[in-house]
This record gives C-alpha cells, structure tokens and sequence, in this order.
C-alpha cells in the first residue's frame, strides 16, 4: 500500500511541503498518465525518473533521500575522482557521485538487469551527466556468463543470481567480469571509491579485485546482507576477513544527534541496516568533519 512515513525527517524539517508532496503523491499513484514523473535528486544536482506506484518512486518523490552512506560519499568524492558502482540500480550512487567528480572525473556503473539499466541510462540523460560509464556486466572472480533472475518494479533492487525465490521474475545471461579486469584501464590514483550492492554476490566481487584493494586501496560501501550471502555460499565473516587481510577497518554510517555524520566501529552479529563502510585511511575521513563514536 505504500503509506507514508512518518518517521522520516522531513516530516520535522518541512511539515506543509513535506504534506502537501504526500498527498499529490497519493493521487497521481491511481492515474496511470500521472504515475511516471521527473523528480529533482540530491538537492537538484540532478533528477531521477521515478514510478508513483513503487515504494522507491513514492520516496523520492515525498521525500528528500538522505541515506547515510550516500552522503558520507558526497563528501569524500572530489573532482577529478573515479568512483565504481557495483549494482546500480537506478543509480542512486551513481548520480551523487557523477555530481561531485564532474567531467574530469569518472562513474563506471555496473548494472547488468536490461530494465533498470535502461531506466539508469535515462536518469543519467536526464542529469547531463556524459562521463557516466554505464556497463551491462556483472561482477564476480571469474570471467565467463552466468544466469541472472531479473525482477522489475519493487522488485527491480533484488535481482540476483541466487534469489530468494523465482517468481515473477525473468531469466537474463549476463556477462561476468572480475574488477581488476574490469579497471585495467582505471588510474588507481583516482579511484577514490567503490560501492557494492550486489544481493550476495559481494564476496565473489571483492575475490576478483585484489589487485585494486592491495593498490589502490579505494574507500568501499558494501551491503552485507546475511540471507543474501548464505543463498551464495558465503558469510560476512568472510566479506570482513578479506577486507581486513588488506588492511581495511570496517564501520557501521550513522547520523549522530540527528543530523551529523559519524562512523561506529564494526560488529559481527544481526544489524537493522546491512551496509558497512571500509576504509584503509580513517585520517582522511576524519578530515572530512566525520567523527568516530
């Protein structure tokens, strides 16, 4: 049913807008010509094509989007900067990070699901942004294809080779490619950052890179999602034990009173929210006004 939330900040920050853009929200949803709109994202650096009848679309179009680790990146990237975005999606990442490195920097995005990288295509034309690199591959530790099941609407983010289930979703072979391959061609001196959301496929993802964690040592966003993990064999256990091999410190991204960034230590065990945060230079973020708890 998609119902507001009003746990959201926004209702706090900017109550009348934030009623008045719910209540259009619940009309144009029951008007077929009125579903798909235009939204500006990331304060109006760019804009997202968005589907009224979609919890993400009925989000963005409500809300100001403020996911923590979205805006821990906006603040490392700079111009200049490369950032790798491993699933995508409607890109999210992608367009935050194409807005901070600007034309003399670069976004590769790996989305391999045909719809929602078409609908990340769009979202990059409509942002302006040239030097996004949108790529149709999936990544892993090997090269070769591999079966992909593919889900659209609210199901577009869950796409997977090992999902939870199969139903309503369609079958793609897709290309696999490792991330050194992947970024032969890459200056490891810009490469600022890497973000993974890959519905398990994490681990396969960061065997393949060793050459770009031992050399380049990019700052990484990872979601580690335990059913997700365990339906491809593996664990976060193994996930951080790779990192720390290379000399990563792992942290949960948290707002702090509300509003400010911050950065608490790592934990094994069950969490709310699965992303984890990894960085092999904690000065440097530190720098950055983003504080340890």
């Amino acid at each position: 049913m998609h119902l507001p939330s009003f746990q959201n900040p926004a209702w706090r920050k900017a109550p009348v807008r934030t009623s008045l853009r719910v209540a259009a929200s619940l009309v144009r949803k029951r008007v077929p010509f009125l579903r798909r709109t235009v939204v500006a994202y990331d304060g109006g650096r760019s804009r997202v094509a968005v589907d009224l009848s979609t919890a993400l679309g009925l989000t963005l179009y409500r809300y100001p989007y403020r996911e923590p680790e979205i805006e821990l990146l906006a603040r490392l990237l700079a111009p200049g900067d490369t950032f790798i975005d491993g699933g995508a999606n409607i890109g999210l990442f992608t367009l935050v990070a194409a807005s901070r490195v600007g034309p003399h920097g670069k976004v590769v995005a790996f989305e391999p699901a045909s719809t929602t990288r078409s609908r990340l295509a769009n979202n990059a034309t409509l942002s302006g942004f040239s030097w996004i690199d949108i790529r149709s591959t999936a990544l892993s530790d090997a090269e070769g294809e591999l079966e992909l099941v593919v889900f659209d609407g609210d199901g577009a983010g869950l796409s997977s080779f090992s999902p939870a289930n199969t139903g309503g979703g369609r079958r793609e072979t897709v290309r696999i490619v490792t991330l050194d391959s992947a970024l032969a061609d890459i200056d490891p001196t810009r490469l600022r950052a890497i973000k993974l959301d890959l519905e398990g496929a994490e681990h396969a993802a960061l065997r393949g890179a060793h050459e770009t964690l031992s050399k380049a040592r990019p700052d990484l966003v990872l979601e580690l999602e335990p059913e997700h993990l365990a339906r491809q064999g593996t664990n976060a256990a193994a996930v951080t034990g790779l990192l720390r091999s290379h000399g990563y410190e792992l942290f949960r991204v948290v707002w702090d009173h509300g509003d400010r960034l911050a950065l608490r230590r790592y934990a094994e065990g069950p969490h709310a929210h699965p992303n984890v945060f990894a960085t092999c230079n904690v000065p440097r973020i530190e720098a950055h006004g983003i504080h340890r708890l």
